[in-house]
């Protein structure tokens, strides 16, 4: 329970740092994306099932606030999740390298289904114009972050579980 409603919290202060401090420091119209970061973080470490739920609520934070339909962040978000999941028998807590490699991965898939859904569907098709202005350089500067925040996300995970066994004893 406390994993739930920790969650939650982490969900609205990612959220509101993308939406409000990161949307200022953007370069060059490129801001990070700093609600993928819990969604890996939840889909590596704790499985599908944690990470769809995760992915699904974060999207639909966004899907709020960003997107013209609801659902449309909700679905990708859910799919990168369930897909995150596959790496759970690989988690292991002592490496965070492979957690930045899968938000890198992960944006590189995010904004690939954006373009597929948003863009080429409506026949714009300058792909090598979308992947070098816009898909590599977000997911770049999402690494980065990720390198500050996923720490801090895995902290707050430990220190939630280390909460929880004292209360089962």
């Amino acid at each position: 329970m406390k994993r739930i409603i920790g969650s939650f919290i982490m969900m609205i202060i990612l959220y509101l740092i993308q939406t409000t401090i990161f949307n200022k420091i953007a370069i060059a119209g490129i801001k990070p994306n700093v609600v993928i970061i819990l969604v890996v973080a939840i889909g590596y470490k704790y499985g599908k099932i944690p990470g769809m739920m995760m992915g699904f609520f974060m999207g639909l934070f966004l899907d709020l606030s960003e997107s013209d339909y609801i659902g449309y962040y909700a679905v990708i978000y859910l799919t990168i999740g369930y897909l995150l999941g596959f790496g759970n028998k690989l988690y292991s807590g002592e490496s965070n390298l492979i957690p930045i490699g899968l938000v890198g991965a992960s944006d590189l898939v995010l904004n690939f289904l954006i373009f597929v859904t948003g863009f080429l569907l409506r026949n714009r098709l300058d792909f090598p114009y979308y992947i070098m202005r816009i898909i590599l350089p977000e997911a770049v500067y999402t690494m980065i972050v990720a390198a500050l925040f996923y720490r801090i996300v895995d902290a707050v995970y430990l220190k939630l579980e280390a909460i929880g066994k004292g209360d089962e004893a």
